[in-house]
């Protein structure tokens, strides 16, 4: 009997059990993969620790209080310039007029890009300071970015759809549009205030909190089947190959569509919220190249890539021009494919690398002969979208059923792992809230 389960060894499952730590509870933290960490996987790549999933810690966040407590180094994210490859032809620039006066595309499609670009440069400027929104953002939050691409030109739209999959892991039909702004405008704009970069990883946020917590608090290579509640009142966990736990709390830190799995009697409120929570699959590819004697790519931040086999590339550590000390000879570009979903076929599979990283080249072909490694990752859930319906049920999301609590970056007002470690902070205080209830009851009686 543990007091606490928590299903889930990413980052909501391990900020919950890294708040709890001090309470005395007996905690249990089920991870079915080998190593904790969840979305946050990092990776060697070409001799570079490279991001598979989440990127950059966000500032004024749970995750930058935590890389802080931590005490795990960290770097500012500053974007140097922006690119789009579109009609085989890719144009990087620092001037967002000239770039889109450089594209190989129609008069009427580059006035129509230049109006949009401007467009959200003017609303970004409007809902956000300092790189975090404004009070007045939420009125976004009702918008999805759709309506903005009608009457579009197919190469405008294409682009745009483009950046808005690559930076916020949705399709502009969904995502809200203050979601939108946050993840693509930001790049626009140059935002060099709201992102932090990890040297090591975003993995070793998580990897850190789980050497913080007692030994033998994190079981690894456990798949949690099912878990119900019994008749005392009490849960029983089902553990694939193992036995049964069973635990007065538990915590469902999993993504939305393994929480419905798991549960076969949740309250129909319960259910409608954790599907109001789209949560669709995506892939990455992490490419480390030599750019020693070319130091234009070393600037190299974001660009936008429709037709390809992923939707944007981004380096996250680009190298401002006459930087002092800065002379990389390698940099690492990390490739979003929400467009190509989940494609567990691909992790692990040579000739699907080799095929993408020739995708790679046709958006840069000056790295012809200096790949130095590159990497595929597949995830079937990958980061919540912050769309108008999730935003409307997100008081059922964060509401536990009874002590069945859940937590994830979809419970979150703002997704992504810094909403996760937020959303773990939460819940644990939650529980602790419970457990001093449970402690006064007799006294009452």
């Amino acid at each position: 009997m543990y007091d606490v389960a928590i299903v889930g060894g990413g980052p909501a499952g391990l900020a919950t059990a890294y708040y709890l730590r001090e309470t005395g509870l007996d905690v249990i933290v089920l991870e079915a993969g080998s190593e904790p960490g969840g979305r946050t996987k990092s990776v060697d790549v070409g001799g570079l620790p490279s991001n598979t999933g989440a990127m950059f810690v966000y500032r004024d966040t749970a995750a930058e209080e935590l890389v802080t407590e931590l005490g795990i180094p960290t770097t500012p994210f500053t974007p140097a310039t922006y690119g789009i490859h579109v009609n085989d032809t890719t144009v990087v620039d620092d001037d967002l007029d000239r770039l889109v006066a450089r594209l190989p595309i129609s008069s009427t499609a580059r006035d129509q890009l230049r109006d949009f670009i401007h467009t959200s440069l003017e609303e970004y400027a409007r809902y956000t300071s300092g790189g975090t929104f404004t009070a007045d953002a939420g009125a976004l939050a009702e918008q999805t970015m759709a309506d903005r691409l009608i009457g579009l030109e197919d190469e405008v739209a294409a682009v745009i759809t483009a950046a808005v999959r690559g930076g916020s892991v949705a399709d502009p039909r969904e995502v809200s549009a203050q979601y939108a702004l946050r993840y693509f405008a930001s790049y626009l704009a140059f935002e060099a205030h709201n992102r932090l970069y990890p040297f090591e990883g975003m993995q070793t946020i998580p990897l850190a909190m789980a050497e913080r917590l007692p030994a033998g608090t994190v079981r690894l290579g456990s798949r949690v089947d099912r878990v119900t509640l019994d008749a005392d009142g009490c849960h029983s966990v089902f553990v694939a190959g193992q036995e049964t736990l069973r635990a007065r709390d538990v915590v469902l830190a999993v993504p939305a569509p393994v929480a419905l799995r798991l549960v076969d009697d949740l309250p129909q409120w319960k259910i409608d919220a954790l599907r109001a929570a789209r949560m669709p699959g995506s892939t990455t590819l992490c490419v480390t190249a030599d750019v020693e004697g070319l130091p234009e790519m070393a600037r190299w931040t974001f660009v936008a890539t429709p037709g390809r086999l992923f939707d944007v590339m981004m380096n996250p550590h680009p190298v401002p021009e006459g930087a002092d000390g800065e002379a990389p000879g390698r940099i690492q570009f990390v490739c979003y494919a929400t467009s190509a979903g989940y494609r567990p076929e691909l992790v692990d599979d040579p000739e699907a690398t080799a095929l993408w990283v020739q995708d790679f080249l046709q958006v840069a072909p000056e790295l012809t002969g200096r790949i130095l490694g590159a990497h595929l990752q597949s995830w079937e859930n990958c980061f919540a979208i912050l769309t108008p319906e999730r935003a409307r049920a997100l008081p059922e999301l964060q509401r536990p059923v009874g002590r069945l609590h859940f937590a994830g970056d979809h419970t979150s007002a703002t997704a992504g792992t810094h909403g996760a470690y937020a959303e773990g902070r939460r819940v644990a205080a939650a529980v602790r809230a419970r457990r001093e209830i449970d402690a006064e009851a007799p006294l009452r009686r």
